[in-house]
């Protein structure tokens, strides 16, 4: 009897070693094969054709903290302006981008959908000198003000809402953020619709006498003509902003990547949103957009309200305005989602 008690202990000491470390060892088929949402992980590359901006930070945030290498996907970002071409052209599998980009080759059939939001609201607001002698959205006719083109998101509802309730209209001067601030300086233009950071970077500017040279204004925050009541919103109450868009291919070939992707986005919103100004959060911010300063970046990140959830009534809405202005000829209406993410992200 004794015998057989030693020879179970024995065995009993030489199998503990497997059971406490049978997880670490019985992963190669598993790993090799993550999965998310249901769906195996291709174990491809994702590429992401992107044009700095604070408003993608989300997307900083999660390669820089290795919230995609956490879900074992691979992601390389590539600098570009023309990201929305990569991706109908099969070049990239993902773009953040402002959506009426976005919406004009997907109502012409071209292999692009959206499939997430990035931000709420739109941060884009109009920038005049301080002595400015607007007063009211009226006195904005005939006024030549710089911003990024007749399709950003911003612009289309300004134009639209002064069009609509004060019969009036201004001339675009299409500039990149950088260049609409530049042109403002330089008083080539009267004002400028700006997008975050480059409206809290106008904001720092001082005069030689060292007074503040720029205003919002029409932004629900300021009063113009200061009779003392807030003025309204000239680009509406919280307006989506940009969206994740992918590659048609990508998504029906490779939903298990994309789907751990937006998770991934997700889990950065949750960071940033819990300190949008935290050390770590702006250098990872200022590393991918060094051309304003720290201190804009500062003033500017509580304002991106980062979020994966799609405001498709609003985006629905941009597609029409396109409609309207003859940029597009029919509304694709919920075309514009893609399928596979209903339930998730709208």
């Amino acid at each position: 009897m004794l015998k057989k008690i030693c020879t179970a202990l024995i065995l009993l000491a030489l199998t503990l070693p497997i059971w406490a470390g049978g997880k670490k060892d019985a992963a190669p088929a598993a790993q090799s094969e993550p999965q998310t949402q249901g769906q195996a992980l291709s174990g491809k590359k994702i590429i992401v054709a992107d044009a700095n901006s604070t408003h993608h930070l989300n997307l900083y945030v999660a390669y820089e903290k290795g919230l995609f290498t956490k879900r074992g996907l691979e992601v390389e970002i590539q600098q570009t302006n023309s990201g929305v071409a990569a991706v109908v052209g099969g070049e990239a599998d993902i773009v953040l981008n402002c959506p009426t980009g976005v919406i004009t080759p997907i109502a012409k059939g071209q292999s692009i959908t959206i499939i997430s939001q990035v931000k709420i609201p739109c941060t884009s607001v109009l920038v005049v000198p301080v002595n400015s002698p607007v007063k009211t959205p009226a006195d904005l006719k005939n006024y030549q003000l710089a911003g990024l083109s007749n399709t950003c998101c911003a612009v289309i509802a300004i134009r639209d809402n002064l069009k609509s309730q004060y019969s009036t209209e201004f001339e675009l001067v299409a500039l990149a953020p950088g260049a609409a601030l530049a042109a403002l300086e330089g008083a080539a233009v009267k004002g400028a619709i700006l997008e975050e950071p480059f409206v809290a970077e106008a904001l720092l500017l001082k005069d030689a006498a060292g007074n503040l040279k720029y205003k919002t204004i029409f932004d629900g925050h300021s009063d113009a003509n200061g009779d003392g009541v807030t003025d309204r919103n000239l680009a509406g109450e919280n307006p989506p902003c940009r969206t994740i868009n992918a590659n048609t291919a990508f998504i029906k070939d490779r939903l298990g990547d994309a789907k751990a992707f937006i998770e991934a986005i997700e889990e950065a919103d949750q960071i940033i949103l819990a300190n949008p100004v935290a050390v770590d959060i702006v250098a990872i911010a200022h590393k991918y957009v060094p051309n304003v300063s720290e201190q804009a970046i500062i003033n500017s990140n509580p304002k991106l309200g980062f979020t994966i959830h799609l405001d498709t009534q609003h985006l629905i809405g941009y597609a029409q305005a396109l409609v309207n202005q003859g940029t597009i000829d029919t509304n694709p209406g919920e075309a514009l989602f893609a399928p596979e993410f209903k339930g998730i992200t709208w």
